[in-house]
C-alpha cells in the first residue's frame, strides 16, 4: 500500500487552485455544522487546560496577596508553571490532532453521501489510535519547533506537509508513523505552492467572513481552512480501500 500511495503522489496531475477553492466553498455548505462542533469542542478543551498554567500563581496570591507587587516569585512556582504549561500543551496538541482526524472522516462521509460508516469526534482517542495520535502529535510539535529554530522560514515550508498528517492518519491508519510522515512530506512537496496558497487564502476568508458575522461567526467559519487540503488529498490519494478505525477488540488479538 505504501508504494502504491507513493506512486499516486508521483503521478498526480496538477491541482487547480480555483477548482479546489470553489469546491471547498460547496463542501463547507454541507459540513459547517460539524465544523462548528469541532471548534466548540476544541475551545471547551483548550481554555480549561490553558488556565491550569495559572494554578500555581493563584495559589501564591491566595497565600500572599501582595506577592506580585513585591516580586515574590519562588523557583517552585516558576517551575510548576512551566511543567503545567508543557503538560497542558501536550494534551491540547494530542486532542486537537485526534479531533481533526475525526472531522476529516465526517467530511468524507458527507462528501460521499455515505451513511454506512459511522464517525464520532472521539473515534481516534482509543487504544492504538490514541497511541498513534500521541506519536504523530509529538512529531508535529518536534518538526515545528525545529523549523522555528531555523530562523522561522522553514516553518512556512513544513506547515504544508504537516497538514496531511491527520489526513493520512484518518484514512490510512494502517500505515506506520514514519510512513505517514514520509507520504505527507512527499505530497506536501509535490503540491507545496498551490497548497500554501490555499491555506493562506482560506484562512483569510474564514477570518474575514467570521468577523463580518459579528465576530462570533468565526466559530462557524473556522473549519473552512481544513477543506482545501482535504480536497487535495481526495484528488491525489483517493479513498479506495479505506481502512476502518482500529477497534478495541482487535488490539487484544
Amino acid at each position: 500500500m505504501y508504494q502504491e500511495l507513493q506512486r499516486r503522489i508521483e503521478t498526480a496531475g496538477p491541482v487547480d487552485f480555483g477548482d479546489i477553492f470553489q469546491r471547498s466553498i460547496d463542501l463547507f455548505k454541507k459540513t459547517w455544522s460539524q465544523g462548528l462542533i469541532l471548534t466548540l469542542i476544541t475551545i471547551a478543551i483548550t481554555v480549561p487546560l490553558a488556565m491550569m498554567m495559572y494554578i500555581p500563581a493563584i495559589g501564591l496570591l491566595i497565600e500572599n496577596p501582595s506577592a506580585f507587587e513585591e516580586g515574590d516569585f519562588s523557583v517552585v512556582m516558576i517551575v510548576s508553571m512551566v511543567l503545567i504549561f508543557i503538560v497542558a500543551l501536550f494534551i491540547i496538541t494530542v486532542l486537537t490532532f485526534a479531533l481533526n482526524a475525526a472531522f476529516f472522516r465526517m467530511v468524507k462521509n458527507i462528501d460521499h453521501d455515505d451513511d454506512t460508516e459511522s464517525a464520532s469526534f472521539f473515534m481516534f482517542l482509543k487504544g492504538e489510535n490514541l497511541k498513534k495520535s500521541i506519536v504523530l502529535s509529538l512529531a508535529t510539535v518536534g518538526i515545528s519547533i525545529l523549523a522555528a529554530l531555523l530562523c522561522l522560514l522553514p516553518l512556512y515550508y513544513v506547515m504544508v506537509p504537516i497538514q496531511f498528517f491527520a489526513l493520512f492518519f484518518a484514512f490510512r491508519s494502517e500505515l506506520s508513523t514514519s510512513e505517514i510522515i514520509n507520504l505527507s512530506f512527499k505530497l506536501g512537496n509535490k503540491k507545496w505552492l498551490v497548497i500554501f496558497g490555499l491555506i493562506i487564502v482560506s484562512s483569510i476568508v474564514a477570518q474575514t467572513v467570521g468577523f463580518i458575522l459579528c465576530v462570533v461567526g468565526i466559530f462557524f467559519t473556522a473549519s473552512f481552512i481544513y477543506l482545501p487540503v482535504y480536497l487535495v488529498y481526495k484528488d491525489v490519494i483517493g479513498f479506495d480501500n479505506t481502512p476502518k478505525v482500529i477497534q478495541e477488540n482487535s488490539i487484544s488479538k
